[in-house]
């Protein structure tokens, strides 16, 4: 090989180097622009799952003292409900007597005796009204 094939051998090398060269400078650029196109977009997305997460941490918070609330309005609805189970049961008897003599009670006879009172003290009333 003499140094005229060298040479030329050389030169399309160095052509073929500067055509790399240049699509490297040009996948270069595109990623480049891409990058300034897309990386602001995706802070924006990243900060707004922040947002959103810290919101749904917040959410969850409250969500979970609310439960504890119920939980606590739960013991004392159930402490009220024994409280008034003892208390029907203490007081079962009493309130078994007492309709037990309410049923015994002569109604008739009460209204009866309630007619009489008003005829004898409706004359005596009358009386009276007449020195008003």
């Amino acid at each position: 090989m003499d140094n005229e094939e060298i040479l030329k051998l050389t030169r399309k090398q160095l052509f073929y180097q500067r055509i790399g060269a240049f699509c490297m400078a040009g996948v270069l650029a595109v990623v480049i622009v891409v990058a300034l196109i897309c990386v602001p977009k995706v802070l924006i997305t990243v900060d707004q799952i922040n947002t959103t997460a810290r919101q749904v941490g917040t959410t969850a918070q409250k969500a979970e003292e609310s439960l504890d609330n119920l939980d606590v309005m739960m013991e004392g609805i159930n402490k009220a409900s024994e409280s008034m189970n003892k208390l029907v049961e203490e007081n079962a008897q009493d309130i078994a007597e007492s309709t037990k003599s309410m049923s015994e009670i002569d109604f008739e006879g009460l209204n009866k005796a309630i007619q009489d009172l008003q005829d004898a003290v409706g004359p005596v009333a009358s009386f009276f009204n007449k020195f008003k």
